[in-house]
């Protein structure tokens, strides 16, 4: 039986309360949830737990609806859980003008045409992350690829060059990543010091914060230069005054919240698939083979099927499940009334997976990103609207450029059956993406 047979209009004035089993079920396997939400609703499934109403919304239409809507007429969702684990003050949280004056500020630094130039850094780090690999050894591909993005981001966003203070930066941000459980994310009550989770996080935090503090010192002592860090070192509030220390904290915070496990995810899901998938593996080798390292790594965008072998990776696996807005005002959606303060919960992976939009959507098929080209309300990895990720650019940069070495450079097959779950926020493979390595190729091999 089809979606369309089976869905019902939901009447969002009496939500589904979800019982504990529900709510972990939710939290911990979205996509089965969401297709339980999807066969039986039309556009919208209204929800209450945790003392809240939510509106799912599992439809472009309705995703439409919210995305070209008056922006200020939403706040931040999850507010208290954010605020504790980023900070108050930082993007993640703010609002209103804050938040697009913030936005305007970061915009610059984080643009596509910026990271261009950086693409040969991009290429360097990938080889000297995956020269470490030895032919015949079993891998978690997510090491490597945690390795590569974080690499990336602490050279190009934060402007770390020396080799020691890398180093260090590896080691406190893999400390925190690890202490970011999905229990202290979604029940902010637990984010108390008698917590065990919520002290172990603390900690790591506090080990991130003074590396940070050490890094800001060595800038000072140098260019500031146009990346994130230095457009923050040089900024100035609404008051005139330079940011604060633990405000460009709370914010080099977010941005490695947002850009390092995400890009790395869907680098580790994109060698999954490519693995599962010869005949998609021998076709993009293809479309590489007269792509050296003598090439300007910016023409990767340009090239379509790696484009699609991406742009499939993160529409099977989406690193978020969803994204979210508060009303601050009464607001029609699909013909009915929501009201202040209810959120919209907009369903990612509900749909990433809707057959309506996507063909066997559980199928990994790079070509139906050849055959269609996809609106902002149907493909959305990265959200939408005045929220969406400001750090796409990065990262869809980056997958590009890191997988492309990948593939070019070795031979690799799957070393077992993996699986979405949500670790923290995100959404991530359950083994890590078990990879066995074959061999090293030569240039010339197709």
């Amino acid at each position: 039986m089809t979606t369309s047979s089976i869905s019902q209009i939901a009447d969002i004035s009496h939500p589904i309360r979800l019982n504990p089993f529900q709510q972990w079920k939710y939290f911990t396997d979205p996509r089965a949830t969401y297709h339980w939400f999807c066969d039986r609703y039309k556009d919208l499934a209204p929800l209450h737990f945790q003392g809240q109403d939510f509106i799912l919304l599992l439809t472009p239409r309705a995703v439409r609806e919210v995305f070209t809507a008056d922006p200020n007429g939403y706040i931040a969702f999850w507010k208290d859980s954010f605020a504790g684990m980023n900070g108050e003050g930082s993007l993640w949280v703010l609002e209103g003008e804050k938040h697009y004056r913030e936005r305007q500020l970061f915009a610059p630094a984080v643009h596509a045409n910026y990271f261009r130039a950086y693409g040969e850094t991009i290429r360097e780090i990938t080889h000297q992350h995956i020269e470490k690999w030895r032919a015949g050894e079993s891998i978690r591909a997510v090491d490597t690829t945690l390795s590569i993005s974080l690499d990336v981001i602490m050279r190009l966003v934060f402007g770390v060059v020396d080799e020691d203070l890398m180093k260090e930066g590896r080691t406190v941000i893999s400390g925190l990543t690890r202490t970011a459980h999905p229990l202290i994310v979604f029940y902010p009550k637990l984010q108390r010091s008698w917590f065990p989770l919520w002290r172990r996080y603390t900690y790591a935090k506090k080990n991130l914060y003074a590396w940070f503090d050490r890094v800001m010192t060595l800038r000072r002592t140098e260019d500031a230069g146009g990346d994130v860090l230095g457009v923050l070192m040089t900024a100035r509030d609404e008051g005139g005054n330079l940011f604060g220390d633990e405000h460009i904290k709370n914010e080099l915070l977010s941005v490695l919240t947002a850009g390092h496990v995400t890009t790395a995810v869907a680098l580790a899901w994109s060698l999954y698939e490519l693995a599962r998938n010869p005949h998609v593996m021998k076709k993009l080798r293809l479309e590489l083979e007269n792509f050296d390292d003598k090439n300007d790594p910016a023409l990767l965008l340009t090239l379509p099927y790696l484009s699609a072998v991406c742009n499939e990776t993160i529409r099977l696996h989406p690193i978020l499940a969803e994204c979210a807005r508060v009303l601050t005002a009464p607001m029609e959606i699909c013909g009915q009334t929501a009201h202040s303060g209810q959120a919209f919960v907009i369903s990612i992976v509900g749909i990433h997976h809707n057959p309506v939009i996507y063909a066997e959507p559980d199928q990994f098929n790079p070509e139906r990103f050849i055959e269609r080209k996809y609106n902002i309300f149907e493909f959305l990895p990265f959200g939408g609207g005045h929220r969406r990720c400001l750090g796409s650019g990065l990262a869809e940069y980056t997958l590009r450029i890191a997988l492309a070495e990948m593939v070019k450079h070795w031979d690799f097959e799957s070393a077992g059956v993996d699986y979405d779950i949500r670790h923290d926020l995100a959404m991530g493979p359950k083994y890590g993406v078990p990879l066995r390595i074959q061999r090293k190729r030569n240039q010339t091999e197709n």
